[in-house]
C-alpha cells in the first residue's frame, strides 16, 4: 500500500507508522487523489497549516485506510481510476460505524457543474470546492467542518453547554503569513 504521512514538521514522506499519535489537537486528514502532484502540494499546504496529512490514490485506498486508522476529514478528489470519489463517499456513508460513516468528507473536483456538485452532496459529501482552489477558501471550509458544532439551545439548558471551539484548534487553522 502507497498511503503516506506528511507531517508538518517534515515535508518528505513517510509510511504511515502504526499506532502513531498526532500532538495534541492536531487533526488528521486524507487527502484523496490520483495525481501525485496534486497531493504532494496539498499535503505541503496543509502541513504548513498545521495539519497531519495522509495520501491515498483513489477511493479503495481511502476506504481502506479509513477502516484502520482515525482520521478527522477527507478531502476526496471525484475523478479517480479504480473507485472514483462519488463511490467512496456512498462507501464511506454506508459503514457501520456510526463515527467512520459521520467523518467528514470535503469533495473537490475540477468540474464546477452543479450537477456534479449536487451528486456529491447527495451521496454524503458534507462540502464542494472546484480546484483549483484557493488557499484561504480551502482552510476557511476546513475550519467549518471541523469545527463543533454548538450542542442545541433550549431554554432550560445554560449557554454554557454548548461546546466551545478550542483555542489550540483555531490557532493551527490558521493560514500562513
Amino acid at each position: 500500500m502507497n498511503l503516506r504521512s506528511n507531517p508538518s514538521t517534515n515535508t518528505a514522506h513517510f509510511p504511515v507508522p502504526d499506532g502513531s499519535e498526532p500532538e495534541p489537537n492536531q487533526f488528521r486528514l486524507l487527502i484523496v487523489d490520483d495525481q501525485s502532484a496534486n497531493r504532494l502540494i496539498l499535503s505541503r499546504l496543509l502541513n504548513i497549516s498545521g495539519y497531519l496529512t495522509f495520501e491515498a490514490h483513489d477511493g479503495q485506498q481511502a476506504l481502506d485506510f479509513i477502516l484502520s486508522h482515525p482520521l478527522d476529514l477527507v478531502i476526496m478528489d471525484l475523478e479517480m481510476p479504480n473507485m472514483d470519489g462519488l463511490e467512496a463517499t456512498h462507501q464511506i456513508r454506508a459503514l457501520r460505524d456510526p463515527r467512520l460513516a459521520s467523518l467528514p468528507i470535503l469533495a473537490a473536483s475540477g468540474n464546477p457543474q452543479a450537477q456534479t456538485q449536487r451528486q456529491v452532496l447527495e451521496a454524503g459529501a458534507n462540502a464542494f470546492l472546484t480546484k483549483p482552489f484557493a488557499h484561504p477558501a480551502l482552510l476557511k471550509t476546513i475550519a467549518s467542518l471541523l469545527s463543533p458544532s454548538p450542542a442545541p439551545s433550549s431554554p432550560t439548558a445554560p449557554t454554557s453547554d454548548r461546546i466551545p471551539q478550542s483555542k489550540s484548534q483555531s490557532q493551527s487553522l490558521k493560514s500562513p503569513s
